[in-house]
């Protein structure tokens, strides 16, 4: 390729890059519009999420994954006729599809698996389902309650597994009132990890 064409092409690579920066920033920006139970928004949460994995040493595809665990609460938001159970078991494998136009497996396994880490921590440790406030036990029934013996095996043999349980961790983590870094600060990151 002559070095005009590729000069072509990688400004059409970056054009594109650019546009799904601005499309994941506009898609996040409408998660400040989704209230949460246990107070805030979707967007502060998720940003919560992502803070946790970014202190805690995570590599950058576990930010991201934890940036964008929940969008799927997002993408299905504007459909009325969906009922909040479907919201509850769906929105990961949602979320995983949508970002794997962009990003690697070892962002979208854990996105994806986020909910049956859930589960299978429900199922393996009692102390961690009594834990669970009212809104979470109801979304734990809602995406399939415990797990079986089929599930459990099938859980922890994914080579991301452990990502996952990661994910869910910083999840389910109360918010203490740290002053969280705004969505831009993680873009950097985002932009990295794309494909």
């Amino acid at each position: 390729m002559s070095w005009k064409l590729q000069s072509v092409y990688m400004g059409m690579t970056d054009v594109a890059t650019h546009n799904v920066l601005l499309l994941l920033k506009s898609v996040m920006r409408q998660c400040a519009n989704i209230e949460l139970n246990e107070g805030g928004n979707l967007l502060q949460h998720s940003l919560w999420v992502a803070y946790q994995a970014q202190a805690a040493g995570c590599e950058s595809p576990l930010v991201v994954a934890a940036l964008f665990h929940d969008i799927g609460h997002c993408l299905c938001a504007g459909d009325p006729e969906l009922p909040d159970y479907y919201r509850d078991r769906e929105h990961a494998a949602l979320a995983a599809t949508w970002l794997s136009r962009w990003f690697p497996a070892s962002v979208c396994a854990p996105v994806a698996m986020h909910i049956d880490a859930k589960r299978y921590l429900a199922t393996v440790d009692p102390a961690y389902r009594m834990q669970l406030g009212r809104g979470s036990k109801q979304s734990l029934e809602n995406q399939g309650g415990l797990m079986t013996e089929h599930e459990l095996s099938a859980f922890s043999s994914h080579r991301q597994h452990e990502q996952a349980l990661l994910v869910r961790v910083f999840d389910d983590a109360p918010y203490v009132g740290e002053c969280l870094p705004p969505y831009t600060r993680y873009e950097r990151i985002v932009r990295s990890v794309m494909r």
